[in-house]
C-alpha cells in the first residue's frame, strides 16, 4: 500500500498540479524520480529530507546542512522513521538508492568547489598585482606631493612680503595636506575584500580602539559578548570610522554605547552617541562616496566593508539628540559564541 507523501501531510500545494505550483514552483521532492518508491513514497515524497530545494516552514532549504535540523524535528520525518522501524525488509536497497543520489550531488559539488577555487586563485593573483601597483603609485604620489610642498616653502621665502602670494600658498598647502591624507587613506583599504571573511567578536574588535578611550568612552552592553559575526577582516576599520565620525562631527559627544539584539531582521548591532546627530535630509547621503567633510570616504567604505558579507547599515538617530548607526547582520552571518 502506498504511504502518505510529504506534500499530502504538509499540504504545501507544491506537488505537480498543486494549487501553489504557479506561485512557488513544483517541489523537488514531488518530482525527483530517482528515489521513486523509496520508503513507500511517490518520487521523493518520503525522502524529502535528503532533497535540496524543498520549501519547509515558508523558506526554501537549498542544502542538506541548512535543512536537516528542522527535518529532524518534523512530524512527517518522525512518521516515516517509525514506519521504517515497523517494516524494514526493503531498507538496504532503498538506502543504496538514496546513497547514490547523495553521492551524485557530492561529486557535482566537489567539481563546483574545484572550479571556484581556481577562479579564487586567479583573482587573488590579480589583486596581489594590483595592490603592488597601488603601493608603488601611492609612494610616487607622496613623493610628488612632498616636492610640491617644498617648492611652496621656497616660494614663500622668495616673496616674504607678498600678502596675496602668501594667502594663495597657504590655500595650496591645505589642499596638498588633504590630498596626502586621501592617499594614505587608500592604503588602509587596498585589501578590501581580498582576504576571506571570518567570524569575529565585536568586543575584541572594539578593544583595538583604545586610543579613543581617552577621547570618548565606548560602553559595551554585556549581551554583545555572546555573539560573533561573519565579516571582512577590515571590520575594525568600520568601528574606527564610526568612532572617528563621532569625534569629528558629533561636536559634543561624551559617550558612545554599543549593543546587540536579535530580531526579525537578524542581529541588530547598534552604535549610538550623544552628539548633535544627523539631519533628517542627510541620513542616506552620509553613506555616499565623497559626501561630507574630510575625505568623504569614511562612511562610504563602512557600508562597502559590511556589504561584503551582506551586513547592512543605516542611520536612525534623532537629530539634535545623537547619531545612531544600526548594523543589520542577516541570519547565517551571526552566531552565539561557542
Amino acid at each position: 500500500m502506498e504511504k502518505i507523501n510529504c506534500w499530502e501531510m504538509k499540504k504545501c500545494g507544491r506537488e505537480p498540479g498543486g494549487e501553489r505550483v504557479h506561485e512557488l514552483g513544483a517541489c523537488p521532492a514531488a518530482t525527483e524520480q530517482r528515489v521513486d518508491g523509496v520508503n513507500g513514497g511517490r518520487n521523493g515524497g518520503r525522502t524529502c529530507w535528503a532533497i535540496a530545494g524543498t520549501l519547509c516552514g515558508g523558506k526554501a532549504r537549498g542544502t542538506y546542512a541548512a535543512k536537516i535540523t528542522s527535518c529532524h524535528a518534523c512530524e512527517f520525518y518522525r512518521t516515516v522513521q517509525q514506519d521504517l522501524l515497523d517494516d524494514d525488509s526493503s531498507r538496504p536497497e532503498q538506502g543504496s538508492r538514496i546513497l547514490n543520489l547523495v553521492l551524485e550531488r557530492t561529486i557535482a559539488l566537489e567539481r563546483e568547489i574545484e572550479q571556484r577555487q581556481k577562479v579564487e586563485d586567479a583573482l587573488r593573483q590579480v589583486n596581489t598585482k594590483l595592490n603592488l601597483l597601488s603601493s608603488i603609485t601611492r609612494h610616487d604620489m607622496l613623493n610628488k606631493l612632498g616636492a610640491i610642498g617644498l617648492m611652496m616653502e621656497l616660494l614663500e621665502q622668495k616673496y616674504p612680503g607678498e600678502a596675496g602670494a602668501r594667502e594663495c600658498t597657504t590655500k595650496i598647502r591645505d589642499q596638498l595636506k588633504n590630498l596626502e591624507e586621501m592617499v594614505w587613506f587608500t592604503s588602509d583599504y587596498q585589501d578590501l575584500g581580498v582576504q576571506a571573511p571570518a567570524w569575529q567578536q565585536i568586543p575584541a574588535v572594539i578593544a583595538g580602539l583604545r586610543e579613543w578611550a581617552t577621547v570618548v568612552p565606548i560602553e559595551l552592553d554585556p549581551g554583545i559578548a555572546a555573539y560573533e559575526i561573519f565579516a571582512d577582516p577590515l571590520l575594525p576599520k568600520v568601528f574606527y570610522n564610526l568612532a572617528d565620525n563621532a569625534v569629528r562631527h558629533g561636536e559634543r559627544v561624551t559617550h558612545i554605547s554599543v549593543r546587540a539584539d536579535e530580531g526579525a531582521e537578524g542581529l541588530l548591532v547598534t552604535w549610538e552617541d550623544d552628539g548633535v546627530g544627523v539631519p533628517a535630509t542627510e541620513k542616506e547621503k552620509i553613506f555616499g562616496k565623497g559626501y561630507g567633510k574630510h575625505t568623504g570616504l569614511g562612511l562610504f567604505l563602512v557600508r562597502e566593508i559590511l556589504s561584503i558579507t551582506g551586513i547592512g547599515i543605516r542611520e536612525t538617530g534623532i537629530p539634535g539628540k545623537g547619531a545612531r548607526f544600526e548594523m543589520v547582520v542577516p541570519e547565517g552571518s551571526f552566531r552565539k559564541k561557542p
